[in-house]
């Protein structure tokens, strides 16, 4: 199937952007945010994380034709910036949108708009955080699905609509290996795995409502069938994340298996690496 010329697919990851609300630490004052944001271990875990997790799963897409937008506070050392930079050099999708402190929704906004190419009538924008993965199907789903509702007219210039998968692994680092590794279908709308289909000059997008109110909001198209995402939990992050109560268990093996077939990541060096993290900081 030919794709739509007048859509455009675009990430935003918000990289320890110290904006206006949307993140535990910054219920303390900006001064104090910022320390604990740009603080050496902190930052290191972060780059870890986007690093070995998200960029590989992005990297390794069936459908290369996107944007990552990594939206970052003009306060983050340059030290910081520079790393970022040197991984623009290595993912080609990856850029970097540095803005002062904002509100979630217009950060983002501004985010999307640095990325469009000037002449997409519409923004198919996902949103994923430096320590999740999704599928390396993920971009060529996206695109077909939301083509296919633009084609429809279910969505338009005047209702932007939501694609959200809510199958994927949820992976608790914290625990034995054998015990890590979780299946579960999301029964609302997750942040991670999910895009919304908008205008670059419209006000609202995938950030603009809280994840679990999103079908209350908006147009979703829904598919809890196969793995899309792996959700990372390591007592760092800053929701308040969980395995669900009814999620079922995943063998180690199986895993490892779908890390590498489904996420395009590399399993042999991905868990030793986090098991160190996880060591040093005990």
């Amino acid at each position: 199937m030919t794709s739509r010329a007048d859509n455009q697919i675009i990430g935003v990851c918000r990289f320890s952007y110290l904006g206006e609300g949307g993140f535990v630490t910054q219920k303390h004052d900006f001064d104090k945010a910022a320390e604990i944001l740009y603080a050496v271990p902190r930052m290191l875990r972060r780059f870890a994380y986007f690093e070995n997790i998200c960029l590989p799963s992005l990297a390794a897409q069936t459908d290369p034709d996107f944007r990552l937008v990594a939206l970052i506070g003009d306060t983050m050392p340059f030290r910081w910036r520079k790393r970022l930079k040197e991984l623009m050099e290595k993912y080609p999708f990856l850029e970097v949108c540095t803005l002062e402190a904002a509100g979630p929704l217009n950060s983002t906004r501004r985010a999307y708009r640095r990325a469009w190419d000037g002449s997409a009538t519409y923004i198919t924008g996902f949103r994923i955080d430096d320590d999740d993965a999704v599928a390396i199907d993920y971009i060529e789903k996206t695109r077909a699905i939301a083509d296919q509702l633009l084609s429809l007219g279910w969505a338009d210039a005047d209702t932007p609509a939501a694609i959200c998968f809510h199958r994927g692994i949820y992976w608790d680092m914290a625990r034995p290996e054998e015990d890590q590794f979780w299946d579960y279908s999301e029964k609302e709308p997750l942040g991670l795995a999910s895009a919304m289909i908008t205008t670059p000059e419209g006000m609202t997008n995938i950030y603009r409502w809280n994840h679990r109110k999103l079908a209350s909001q908006a147009r979703c198209w829904i598919d809890p069938t196969d793995y899309m995402f792996v959700r990372t939990l390591h007592g760092y992050n800053d929701s308040d994340r969980s395995i669900p109560p009814d999620a079922r268990a995943i063998p180690a093996w199986q895993a490892r298996k779908q890390f590498r077939d489904r996420f395009g990541l590399s399993p042999r060096k991905l868990l030793p690496l986090m098991q160190q993290l996880m060591e040093e900081e005990t």
